[in-house]
C-alpha cells in the first residue's frame, strides 16, 4: 500500500495559517468566511499561477475535489460548486479542504511512503488530516465560535454539524 506522508504540522501551526488567511482576505473576525469568493479571488492573489476548473461529475469518478499543487490547480465538480455557492456547509468544507492541500502541500512537502498500515502515519504528518483541519480552522474558528452551541456554529459559520462538533472539541 502506498500513502502520503505531509511535513509535520500541529493543529495550532494549521490555526496560525488558518487565521491568517482570514487576516489576508480581511475576514478574521467575520462569522461566515465566504470560501467560494476566496478560491475565486483570494487564491489568485496569492497565486498568480493558480487555476480553478470546474468540471462535470463524470470526469472525476470517485472525487469530489482534487488539488494539483504542482500544477497550480484545483479541480471541483460542478454540483460541489453548485451547493457550496448555495451554502453547503459539506460542500464549502469540502472546497476549503482544497485550499488546505493547495497551501499547506506545495512540491517537495508530500512524500510517498511504501509498506506502511494507514493507522502508521500520525495524524500531524497525515495530509489529509491537515487538510481537514485547515478546513475546521478556516470555517469555524475557535475565536468566532467560542461559547457558541453545535447548532449555532452550523448557522453562523456555514458548517455542518459535524465539523461544528469538532471544532467545539479542538477549541
Amino acid at each position: 500500500m502506498t500513502l502520503y506522508i505531509a511535513n509535520p504540522t500541529s493543529r495550532r501551526n494549521i490555526r496560525e495559517l488558518a487565521n491568517t488567511i482570514r487576516k489576508l482576505a480581511g475576514m478574521y473576525n467575520e462569522k461566515y468566511f465566504p470560501v467560494v469568493e476566496f478560491l475565486e479571488w483570494g487564491l489568485p492573489e496569492l497565486d498568480s499561477l493558480f487555476t480553478l476548473e470546474i468540471v462535470s461529475p463524470g470526469e472525476m469518478k470517485n472525487e469530489y475535489a482534487v488539488t494539483y499543487p504542482k500544477k497550480h490547480l484545483i479541480r471541483i465538480q460542478e454540483d460541489v460548486y453548485e451547493r457550496a455557492i448555495s451554502g453547503s456547509g459539506r460542500d464549502r468544507f469540502t472546497i476549503a479542504h482544497e485550499i488546505g492541500h493547495y497551501i499547506m502541500h506545495r512540491p517537495g512537502s508530500i512524500a510517498l511512503a511504501r509498506s506502511l498500515n494507514v493507522g502508521s502515519v500520525p495524524p500531524y504528518k497525515d495530509p489529509e488530516w491537515q487538510a481537514n483541519t485547515f478546513a475546521g480552522e478556516l470555517l469555524a474558528p475557535p475565536h468566532i465560535i467560542k461559547g457558541l452551541s453545535v447548532k449555532e456554529i452550523a448557522m453562523c459559520c456555514g458548517v455542518s454539524f459535524d465539523v461544528a462538533r469538532i471544532q467545539l472539541q479542538n477549541i
